[in-house]
């Protein structure tokens, strides 16, 4: 029986000595105001660990206030830990002490500690007293004064994680993350400030995706953020917005999706934009538990399905659909563009302009040029803010045309437009004005046409500049009902730019252009238009138009009409 105790005795001596001892996995230390630290520990095995720190105390609980403190799972992105689960003790009147216990799986874990304000604390409760003063130099961006006078504290700020395994050097945390983007479909992060990134990508199988990505966004609108459109239809099929997502931890503008996708057989293109402020380049106020993903990370949910899907580049996908472009206009410009639809088609409108209180300043519109009717305009309604000052507005829908003539057009006012912005420009400068890109999957570049097929025209007056008196002489071989389309400028009853047409035999006026007959031409109120159809008997006649010295063609006083390249008159032949 003492042969027994004595061997027993011996092997709890023998695994004590094999029992590997606790070691620091982890460490920061050294905090100074707005900053993020990040240290990486590996386990080989399952196992508890402990983690003890000090951060500021919130007041009378024990509790801490902008400092933060956690643990994320490398591997999955998962925060296991975060100081407010902690046990907490006091440490004196601003420092609170946290301990606690976890048990973690095998693998790589990233530990951080933030030292940001949380701009919720900042109040006037008598919780508080006593503590404004360091508040008030916090709070007020005054850090080094803050760290000066509180030096002490600082100095004790600290997170170290102990257990059995390996520290990891900042290669191994990079390689790491590596890891999780490795086999992603789409990885745009690390975007610094006001940038516009994107990449295409095709599915060659339908599956789900997950869909992983920090961003800024508030209920008023998004700031930060990305989306995914359908290439081949120009569809949105998915898009980062403030409902759709959650806290992402820090502060409450940061937001998280971390969600499934389906997505069919097909092309796609992935957006990521962000603003001027708040990114990983410089947080303005708590960053979020998962700093190092700020963007949009793809992947497949089923790793084995990452074969059936492939990058495509996006330059090429452009230059395939692309219809027209009017971009990159300045203040005080007027573009236009006619095309001819062969076919009936659906086209994505990707327009950028300028609005404020429901009316758009810098905006775009598309005309029939046969009817002359507008067919779609920029509506400040149907738009959403384009990044930057919120007057930049954003259209990204598709719509229809029908076969037959356009005239696409985008005018800007006085100021604020590409390279000459007044407040902060829109995430995607480049194409202030407008894009149209073919959205049907069967799209050919012979479906659409920049020159107009014939349209009957007998007559033609038009582009009208100041203080002009033209003329334009047409023949009917006998009796013909026509179509006169005249705009001009016309105030209280009287016309000042008008049209007429004369018997070239006699000299009698057979039409006048007369404001009582006109209606709005669209623009400044003063921009009428007429479009009416007559019978002429067969003979010579003259078209008249005639202008005053200011309000015409590119030298507009005011806004101009909806269709201004027809500023003027034009004769048809009916069908």
């Amino acid at each position: 029986m003492k042969s027994l105790n004595n061997l027993s005795i011996l092997g709890l001596l023998v695994a004590a000595t094999y029992c590997p001892a606790q070691q620091i996995l982890s460490e920061i230390e050294n905090i100074v105001p707005r900053e993020i630290k990040v240290d990486g520990f590996n386990l080989e095995q399952d196992q508890q660990v402990e983690i003890n720190g000090t951060g500021f105390r919130k007041g009378r609980k024990q509790s801490v206030a902008f400092t933060r403190a956690w643990v994320l799972n490398a591997a999955t992105r998962e925060v296991v830990w975060i100081d407010q689960e902690a046990d907490m003790r006091d440490r004196g009147r601003r420092l609170v002490q946290f301990r606690d216990s976890i048990t973690l799986d095998a693998g790589d874990y990233e530990v951080y500690y933030s030292s940001f304000p949380y701009h919720y604390y900042k109040t006037k409760d008598k919780e508080f007293w006593g503590l404004e003063r360091f508040f008030d130099h916090l709070f007020d961006g005054d850090e080094e004064e803050s760290y000066h006078t509180y030096k002490k504290e600082w100095k004790q700020f600290k997170i170290v994680v102990t257990g059995r395994g390996n520290r990891n050097s900042a290669e191994r945390i990079v390689d790491v993350r590596n890891m999780f983007t490795k086999e992603a479909l789409v990885s745009l992060l690390g975007s610094d400030n006001e940038a516009h990134v994107r990449q295409a990508f095709e599915v060659q199988r339908p599956l789900d995706i997950q869909i992983y990505a920090l961003g800024e966004a508030r209920k008023d609108g998004s700031f930060d953020y990305g989306w995914i459109i359908n290439t081949d239809t120009r569809q949105r099929v998915w898009k980062f917005t403030y409902d759709d997502s959650d806290h992402a931890g820090g502060a409450k503008k940061n937001r998280l999706v971390d969600r499934t996708l389906f997505l069919p057989k097909g092309k796609y293109t992935a957006f990521y934009v962000t603003d001027d402020s708040h990114s990983p380049y410089r947080w303005n106020e708590a960053p979020p538990l998962d700093p190092a993903f700020w963007g949009l990370t793809i992947r497949t949910v089923d790793p084995e399905m990452r074969r059936f899907v492939r990058q495509t580049n996006v330059a090429e996908i452009d230059a395939e659909n692309v219809i027209l472009k009017l971009t990159r206009v300045r203040d005080n410009e007027l573009r236009s563009k006619p095309i001819t639809c062969k076919k009936n088609l659906a086209v994505r409108i990707y327009a950028l302009g300028e609005g404020m209180d429901r009316k758009m300043f810098d905006y775009s519109w598309i005309i029939d040029s046969n009817t002359h009717k507008k067919v779609w305009q920029l509506d400040y309604r149907s738009t959403e803010h384009a990044g930057g000052a919120s007057k930049n507005r954003l259209y990204d829908r598709v719509i229809n045309l029908r076969k037959g003539n356009y005239v696409v057009y985008c005018v800007t006012d006085d100021n604020h437009s590409f390279s000459e912005w007044n407040e902060a420009p829109p995430y995607d400068q480049e194409n202030w004005g407008i894009t149209i890109l073919a959205a049907d999957s069967n799209y050919n570049s012979g479906d659409v046409i920049d020159q107009h097929l014939n349209s009957r025209t007998l007559a033609q007056i038009i582009r009208v500049g100041d203080d002009a008196r033209e003329r334009e002489r047409f023949r009917l071989g006998k009796e013909t009902e026509i179509r006169i389309y005249a705009i001009g400028e016309g105030t209280h009853g009287s016309m000042h730019d008008f049209a007429w047409i004369e018997d070239d035999e006699t000299g009698d006026i057979v039409w006048e252009m007369q404001y009582r007959s006109t209606t709005a031409a669209g623009g400044s109120s003063k921009n009428r238009l007429i479009d009416q159809t007559m019978r002429l008997p067969s003979g010579d006649y003259l078209l008249y138009y005639e202008s005053d010295d200011s309000h015409s063609f590119e030298e507009w006083n005011m806004s101009p009409p909806y269709d201004p390249e027809h500023w003027g008159v034009t004769i048809y032949e009916q069908e």
